[in-house]
């Protein structure tokens, strides 16, 4: 319980101060007034998550939940089929909303896009589903068996994906879960250079979308960069320097860590 706390609050601090780097495109996009569109970051950052920090949102809810469960003495099974029947009950809520965004919404469709809008990326559907998968990669045993099921789960999903199956969303979580368990299996040595690879990854995943955004804030950029391999180049290459100025930063003054860390 202490450890999970803990963990919350670090997560929780660095998903806010992300989330106040974003805003400045909000107010740059925004044709609402500075009320209004403060309302609407507030909304956003309480219920849903700014962009791809709706990850660090669904993570805080799905834990804050899964808490309140075993502090109610529900078993990690109990929790776990919680999560299954949440995360089955979201792809239906998403098919619903797609259908309905048609007319427009109304009556509970109304009120659920006003809190979560047009997803079920949260911490309800989502977070506590995925978070009880982390109890179970430490009890998948370890056979090179894993790895063809990884492969072959890939592959089936890629097809739905192409052809816009919807069973795609429920192969998701197998395969999430069989591509961790093949990553630890594998005999990687990276020694030293670890942790520099553990903090590029979490700091390209916060920043990236600042240079994404920066297409919409000025729409010169896309005239030299276009859609496509350039604008990705783009994006790619300035999340890299930036992150890579961060780590550097962040080795030389520790108190700069805890943007990441």
């Amino acid at each position: 319980k202490e450890y999970a706390i803990s963990y919350l609050l670090k997560t929780l601090k660095i998903y806010f101060v992300w989330s106040v780097v974003l805003l400045p495109s909000r107010l740059i996009l925004s044709k609402s007034s500075m009320l209004g569109v403060l309302l609407k970051w507030f909304r956003t950052v309480f219920f849903i998550g700014d962009a791809q920090l709706w990850y660090l949102n669904a993570l805080l809810i799905g834990l804050i939940l899964i808490l309140i469960l075993k502090k109610s003495k529900i078993n990690d099974t109990w929790i776990m089929l919680i999560g299954v029947v949440f995360f089955i009950a979201g792809i239906f809520v998403q098919k619903q909303l797609d259908v309905a965004s048609v007319n427009g919404y109304a009556g509970f469709w109304k009120l659920y896009y006003m809190i979560w809008g047009k997803t079920i990326k949260n911490g309800v559907f989502m977070g506590m589903f995925y978070c009880m998968l982390g109890t179970l990669i430490q009890k998948i045993p370890q056979t090179k068996t894993v790895f063809i099921c990884t492969i072959s789960a890939f592959i089936l999903y890629v097809v739905g994906v192409y052809f816009q199956y919807e069973w795609r969303k429920l192969l998701l979580p197998v395969v999430s879960v069989l591509v961790v368990e093949s990553v630890i299996m594998l005999p990687l040595h990276i020694g030293s250079l670890g942790k520099w690879f553990r903090s590029m990854s979490t700091l390209l995943f916060l920043c990236h979308y600042i240079f994404v955004r920066a297409f919409e804030c000025f729409p010169t950029l896309a005239v030299c960069f276009p859609e496509g391999i350039h604008k990705f180049m783009f994006v790619g290459v300035s999340a890299f320097l930036l992150s890579a100025l961060l780590v550097w930063a962040g080795n030389k003054n520790k108190r700069i860590r805890w943007l990441w860390q």
